[in-house]
Parts: C-alpha cells; structure tokens; sequence
C-alpha cells in the first residue's frame, strides 16, 4: 500500500510503501511506480519536488573598508556605541580584519547602524 509519495531532484520518486522509503524511477513498467499511479487514480497525488532554498550569501566586509564608509562623525558614533558594549565583544570589533555576516555578532552591527544612522545608511555601509 502506498502511504506517500514525493518528487526528488533528479526525477525520481521518493514513496513510502508498506512502511518502507523506496527509490522508484518514473517508468511505468516499475511495479512500484505502477503502484503510485493506481494511488494516484484513486486521488492521491505525488508531490512535487521543492528545492532547498539557497543559502543567504556571505557578506565579508574588511574592517578597513567598513571605517572608510564611514564619515568622520560615523565613526565617532560607532565607537561610542561599541564603548557601551562588554569587553568581549569591543575586543572582537576592534581586532577584527573581516566582518562577515556569518559571524554571531554581524546582528549588534547591523542593529547599531540601524539605530544610528538609519536602515538605508546602514544598508549601505554594510554591503
């Protein structure tokens, strides 16, 4: 008996038959696949293949490059802002030669730019 059936990425159907997951191509002389089409003429239907959303790409900003975004009065704010922060995490900022969005503190930048300067002035200096 035919439980599920799914679409995969290479055109295969992915089926849950009698409990147990089975590969089966998309040829009617397979048994299996003859299966799923009687599964689906009692009105069932194999669902379609959905792909795995890309990832959000990396952004890596240089440490220098991001300073000389900035105007003079910029980076007077965000030195006073990062002066508020735990030792941690001014260390981090300070030493740091890259800032990637892929990092865990990426979000108290893009946060303290938002609130400094605005979501598009931020979206600026952080591209």
């Amino acid at each position: 008996m035919v439980n599920s059936a799914k679409f995969a990425k290479d055109g295969l159907i992915i089926s849950v038959i009698d409990g147990n997951e089975i590969a089966i191509p998309d040829d009617m002389a397979n048994r299996h696949r003859a299966m799923i089409a009687e599964w689906v003429a009692a009105g069932n239907e194999i669902e379609p293949y959905v792909p795995d959303p890309l990832p959000e790409p990396v952004i890596v900003i240089p440490a220098v490059t991001l300073w000389e975004r900035m105007t003079d009065a910029e980076a007077i704010q965000v030195n006073d802002a990062m002066a508020a922060q735990p030792i941690r995490t001014r260390q981090i900022f300070l030493t740091a030669n890259t800032f990637r969005s892929d990092h865990e503190l990426w979000p108290l930048l893009q946060q303290v730019a938002a609130t400094l300067f605005g979501v598009e002035r931020a979206a600026e200096l952080l591209a």
